[in-house]
């Protein structure tokens, strides 16, 4: 999804601000951000913040940053920015948010956007008022190799051909979150956006796994999408390997994507492509942070914004899209029975 710009367009110099350099920080956006600033010195890495002061001074010297704050309201009335990834605990997404916007910066902002569906509406709400570009940072969306699948059953559908179901399988080792659904949504948002369609309706079933950590579950769900495709999406928090497979069934073809997690390093990361008995392994990219979608995911944000904009692909409805992939994973917080969009 990256937009691919001509050497004569112009680009415009971004200051980009980062609030929160926690693990995933450290781990995905950081390391995008250095790597896109290689390519492009005109980009800006302005200013990080984070309440914890150690933090924050590794985080801007690791990662080239100018300057650390530990107070937000500091950082945005000091600093000039153009954009700001907003990467911080889901609980505290919606406020921080909201005093990003209304600084009338551009901003990014990590999954969930909110930890229900009347935060998220509120943050469209106030961005569409505001007029701020935005993205909501599911990195599935960008990775490569589900853009590769997507184009594959794409052809199929051109040529007439029916997709039968597609599954979703997330399984981790030794997670015991109490409320794995703000990992889920993962599989619920990218399940949609390959399936290019929304949920019809779910139905749910638990495994109750109180006993080896207080609120933890496997969560099933299984329904269809407007189009008509089945949906199974299966996530064990607590099992014996670390993995994500999604596998897509229709008239004459299997697809099943390995997905490239850092957790399973040295398994087979790739998609598998079986048409009419004929096999082609696609492997992904050896480096993780553009095998997983993150480099994409910020360098085609940043490409836009220094553009000018120009080319927006949807970062003025990003929120709006999220939205039933939120109501979905509400609903399992909740321990829904079903679920009917």
């Amino acid at each position: 999804m990256r937009r691919l710009m001509s050497g004569s367009e112009y680009r415009n110099r971004i200051r980009v601000g980062v609030i929160g350099c926690g693990w995933h920080s450290r781990a995905a956006h950081g390391p995008s951000l250095k790597q896109y600033k290689a390519v492009h010195p005109e980009l800006q890495l302005a200013a990080c913040c984070d309440v914890d002061e150690e933090a924050v001074e590794s985080y801007r010297a690791d990662f080239g940053f100018e300057r650390a704050y530990t107070s937000l309201e500091a950082m945005l009335a000091q600093e000039q920015l153009d954009a700001v990834w907003v990467l911080v605990p889901e609980q505290l997404t919606t406020v921080v948010s909201l005093k990003v916007m209304d600084a009338g910066t551009a901003l990014l902002l990590e999954k969930p956007p909110g930890v229900n569906t009347a935060e998220v509406i509120q943050l469209y709400e106030h961005a569409k008022l505001k007029g701020i570009k935005h993205r909501v940072a599911f990195n599935r969306r960008y990775v490569p190799l589900v853009r590769k699948l997507m184009d594959k059953l794409q052809e199929q559908a051109a040529q007439g051909k029916s997709i039968y179901s597609l599954t979703y399988d997330m399984i981790r080792v030794k997670r015991t979150d109490p409320d794995f659904s703000t990992t889920a949504i993962h599989a619920i948002d990218a399940a949609r956006w390959i399936a290019g369609a929304d949920y019809e309706s779910l139905r749910f079933r638990y495994d109750d796994l109180s006993a080896i950590s207080e609120g933890l579950m496997n969560i099933a769900a299984e329904g269809t999408f407007r189009s008509g495709i089945r949906v199974q999406l299966n996530c064990y928090p607590h099992s014996g390997i670390a993995r994500e497979l999604v596998t897509v069934r229709g008239e004459g073809f299997t697809y099943e994507l390995h997905m490239p997690l850092m957790e399973n390093a040295g398994s087979f990361t790739g998609l598998i492509c079986s048409e009419r008995g004929r096999i082609e392994t696609i492997a992904a990219a050896e480096d993780w942070q553009h095998a997983f979608g993150f480099y994409d995911e910020n360098a085609s944000f940043l490409d836009i914004l220094s553009a000018g904009g120009t080319d927006l692909l949807g970062l003025e409805e990003d929120l709006r899209s999220s939205v039933q992939s939120v109501e979905i994973m509400e609903a399992i917080r909740g321990r829904a029975e079903a679920y009917y969009g």
